[in-house]
């Protein structure tokens, strides 16, 4: 299979952090993340276009300049927006990102990435609610690590289907081929709890 060994580098989301809390309200309900996640990326199926629309149609997200992410960018074509929400704040970023796939010597994983974040967010309820949508009991062996968890489900009709997460290579290679296959990833790093929408594609 392949592995997100790093999917968020800690100095983005610092640097998100610094960037907003200097101009945070002092006292506001947050929005829930999942909510924020379900509406910008997964009603979009992750699309890019579809985000920036509705992010840009909700009012009060400061578009913010790559190149502030120096090194630490996590994305190409990276496009990022923030808004103060209570003492911190919501996140939303898209992007390509592409990683090798263990035992196919060659072969990469292209993904497409919508991806919220929020601090401060419970992590541990925003992966429930990941959990619950995606059907998913576990997450895929390869992609569960102290911060992230990936949740692999083929989109059917319109709806997530669990993937086994003990699929075998050539299976997951296989479905890629469908163009079905979604990858969503959860966790905490840096303090910002985060889930990721992504549409993986071999090359």
């Amino acid at each position: 299979m392949f592995s997100l060994r790093a999917p968020l580098k800690t100095g983005v989301l610092t640097a998100c952090a610094v960037a907003c809390l200097a101009v945070a309200a002092p006292a506001a309900a947050q929005d829930p993340t999942f909510e924020t996640f379900r509406d910008i990326c997964i009603a979009g199926d992750g699309d890019a276009a579809k985000a920036a629309s509705v992010v840009e149609a909700d009012g009060g997200w400061m578009t913010l300049d790559p190149a502030m992410f120096g090194s630490d960018a996590p994305f190409e074509n990276l496009k990022a927006w923030m808004k103060p929400a209570g003492a911190g704040f919501n996140l939303v970023m898209t992007g390509d990102m592409s990683e090798p796939m263990d035992g196919m010597v060659g072969m990469e994983m292209n993904m497409t990435v919508c991806a919220v974040g929020a601090q401060p967010a419970d992590a541990a309820a925003l992966e429930a609610e990941i959990k619950r949508f995606t059907g998913a009991q576990a997450p895929a062996p390869d992609m569960d690590t102290p911060e992230f968890r990936g949740y692999v489900v083929a989109i059917d009709g319109g709806r997530p289907v669990p993937v086994d997460p003990n699929i075998t290579t050539e299976g997951l290679g296989a479905r890629l081929m469908t163009g079905e296959l979604r990858i969503l990833m959860v966790g905490e790093q840096g303090g910002v709890a985060m889930a990721m929408y992504m549409e993986p594609k071999a090359q």
